[in-house]
Formats: structure tokens, sequence, C-alpha cells
């Protein structure tokens, strides 16, 4: 947190969680993490940080955030996904906004096209295999049909 608030002004900006119940709160949470980068970044860089005993996932969360690869590849799917985090925004909201979505749908659509081919490059994201379980999901939501 002393970290978060040097980079951020003096405000203490925390992680986020998502929630199962809520689809966009797992992108507000990468949001955040993006935001988050400089300051985890310089804890995972001092003195006292590197004297802690880590289990196996914090040591794996440390791993992600010194790996530049894997930003680039949050910062890609935050931008293609961004507009279309913004429409849900307005359709969950109490308020008319009609006139807003065709306009960010329009948004989304453009924004996904610019990502293409960075979603396409193999050295951010890796090919899909057979077997990592993504077979399975296809024949639960497919069985059956056609």
């Amino acid at each position: 947190m002393a970290q978060s608030a040097l980079a951020n002004k003096g405000k203490h900006v925390g992680l986020l969680r998502g929630a199962g119940t809520r689809f966009a709160t797992w992108f507000y949470a990468m949001i955040r993490l993006l935001r988050m980068r400089n300051p985890l970044l310089a804890t995972i860089h001092q003195e006292k940080f590197r004297g802690l005993e880590l289990k196996e996932s914090a040591r794996l969360a440390v791993l992600d955030i010194q790996d530049t690869v894997f930003w680039k590849a949050l910062y890609t799917l935050l931008r293609a996904t961004y507009p279309a985090i913004r429409v849900l925004r307005y359709c969950d909201a109490n308020t008319p906004a009609m006139d807003k979505l065709y306009c960010l749908s329009n948004r989304a659509s453009m924004a996904i096209r610019r990502s293409e081919e960075s979603f396409n490059d193999t050295t951010l994201f890796s090919p899909l295999v057979a077997g990592d379980g993504l077979r399975n999901k296809e024949n639960e939501v497919y069985r059956g049909k056609g």
C-alpha cells in the first residue's frame, strides 16, 4: 500500500477481486492490475519483500509481475474489451442510454478489429491446444447440436 500511495499522489489504491456473479468485475480487476503495475514492481524489488517466505501461488504471481509479455498481453486484451465493458456499464445503469449503445458497440467492434493482429501474435497468446480443457467445454456447450 505504501508503494501504491507513492504512485497515486498519496491515495491508497489496492487491487480488486473479481466476483463470480458479475461478469465485468473480472475486467475491472484486470484494469486495476494494469494500473498498479509500477507499485507492484516496486514492491517485489524491496529488500524486505525478498526476505519473505512465499507460497507457491505468491511465487508464481511474482513471476507474472516480472514478465513483460504478461503485461503486454493484458494490455492488448483490455484495449480490445474496454468499449464492450462500457456498453455493459451503460446497460447496467438505471438511466436511458440507447443513444450511446450503437456508438459504443461500434467502438467495441473497431477495438477488436484493431487488436486482431496482436491476438494472433503467438509470443503474446499461445495457440489453443485440444488438450487444454477447451475441447471439454466445447462438447459441453455444443453437445447434441448440429
